[in-house]
């Protein structure tokens, strides 16, 4: 998930630099059949890219069971915590 998000957070920064005219030729390619240039393309890409990520991970429920894990090992350490008293 983090790879998305750094993917994104990389061509967000490179879609700033082109709507500040820093990268000219980012601007002037564009895609067939839509007037968007290539960068808003693999923008939109990623976004849908890192939403079905999220969606995914949570209908497995992996919060749910990390969730219980914490609560596991808050347990394990105040054991330990009051053994070592």
């Amino acid at each position: 998930m983090i790879w998305w998000i750094l993917v994104l957070a990389l061509i967000t920064f490179f879609s700033y630099l082109a709507d500040v005219d820093a990268l000219r030729f980012v601007q002037e390619v564009r895609v067939p059949y839509l007037n968007a240039s290539l960068l808003s393309v693999w923008l939109l890409f990623c976004m849908i890219g890192a939403l079905a990520r999220l969606l995914h991970k949570v209908k497995e429920g992996e919060k749910e069971t990390l969730a219980q894990k914490i609560m596991e090992l808050e347990r394990k350490v105040k054991d330990l915590e009051e053994e070592e008293k």
